[in-house]
């Protein structure tokens, strides 16, 4: 698939998702599977699968809101289903690529499809993974500083992760205020690092390719100036929404827990997603996969819940979470690809006159 002048191998990608993600399964499943396991299914409440479905759609709804008011405070008129769809394809491609960083472009290109500008594109699609990093990271952080019990039941290993939290939301911090005060900084950094990579690869165009760079980055700091200063309500706005999106996907493991009869403390169960939802996030491989998988697993055996039900349960929450939606946004994707074939197909042909 080419988005934007670059090419995202997509086959490539989904046969590394699907193939770590089927590993992880059957290494879960082989872990915790018993006689007990098979009892225990004949108790599922399946009226809570109909609920985890309601809050999978709530979040899906939630992100498509927040990113309409981001991309429309430009004096874009984007309309709610063109932004969720934008979302959903974000979902199909971050799941494609390594460190979920197809996503973004894929969003983008949809966004600038219904008339967006790249420029406000990009930011829209820029300000609404800063504020779902500054939700996490900060969320993340009060749930371990306020709640030392569920420190103290997570392991020693949880240190690490509050480690990795802290650098994460320094440099964030420091980046995004970089950004608004200081955006000549910015540019010399990056302008000497495109000179430096466009000289290396011997890019004949690296002058060229550099300057658009440069005026984009003049473009964005307009763009954020104006979040900044006149549309901070709408940001403020947005953020709140970012924040009902993640505890929509917290609220998840619980009710799945719920439906398969297994006994929690349902706080604990909702805050350890918050965790769970960062490191995924970062998570270096396509959609998180193994890594999620497997992080669910430490956290949710380091409580008190059923073992024997442990790896149904996380094979139910990865579809809740991140199957599900992938499969919807490659449906989305798909209809994209097509729609573009159908455009080209249409379009009218020129004729040569034979002359000769």
């Amino acid at each position: 698939m080419r988005i934007g002048g670059k090419n995202y191998n997509v086959r490539t990608g989904l046969a590394i998702f699907i193939g770590i993600s089927i590993i992880s399964a059957i290494v879960i499943m082989f872990l915790d599977i018993d006689r007990d396991t098979w009892s225990s299914l004949k108790k599922i409440k399946p009226e809570y699968g109909l609920l985890a479905c309601m809050l999978m759609t709530a979040q899906w709804c939630f992100n498509g809101v927040r990113f309409r008011i981001l991309v429309n405070s430009f004096g874009n008129d984007v309309s709610f289903l063109t932004s969720l769809k934008a979302f959903m394809s974000n979902i199909f491609m971050s799941a494609m690529t390594p460190s979920q960083t197809g996503g973004g472009p894929l969003q983008i290109y949809v966004l600038n499809r219904a008339g967006v500008p790249v420029v406000e594109a990009f930011t829209g699609c820029l300000m609404g993974a800063v504020l779902t990093v500054l939700c996490l990271v900060v969320s993340t952080l009060g749930i371990l500083l306020l709640k030392p019990t569920l420190r103290l039941e997570l392991g020693s290993h949880i240190a690490y992760i509050f480690i990795i939290v802290c650098i994460v939301f320094f440099f964030m911090f420091i980046l995004f205020t970089m950004s608004l005060v200081n955006i000549r900084v910015v540019k010399r950094i990056v302008g000497r690092w495109m000179l430096i990579i466009t000289k290396a690869i011997k890019l004949r165009k690296g002058m060229l390719i550099t300057g658009r760079v440069m005026n984009g980055l003049d473009q964005y700091s307009k763009c954020m100036t104006m979040y900044a200063k006149t549309r901070k309500y709408k940001v403020f706005v947005a953020g709140l929404f970012t924040m009902a999106s993640i505890s929509a996907n917290s609220t998840i493991a619980p009710v799945i827990l719920r439906g398969l009869n297994i006994r929690h403390e349902f706080l604990n169960v909702f805050l350890i997603q918050f965790v769970l939802s960062f490191i995924s996030y970062f998570s270096p491989t396509p959609g998180a996969s193994g890594i999620a998988e497997f992080s669910n697993y430490w956290m949710m055996s380091s409580i008190d819940i059923d073992k024997s039900m442990l790896g149904i349960y996380t094979l139910i929450w990865r579809f809740f979470t991140s199957f599900f939606g992938v499969t919807i946004g490659g449906f989305v994707v798909l209809s994209l690809v097509k729609g573009k074939k159908k455009n080209l197909s249409n379009a009218p042909s020129v004729k040569v006159k034979d002359e000769g």
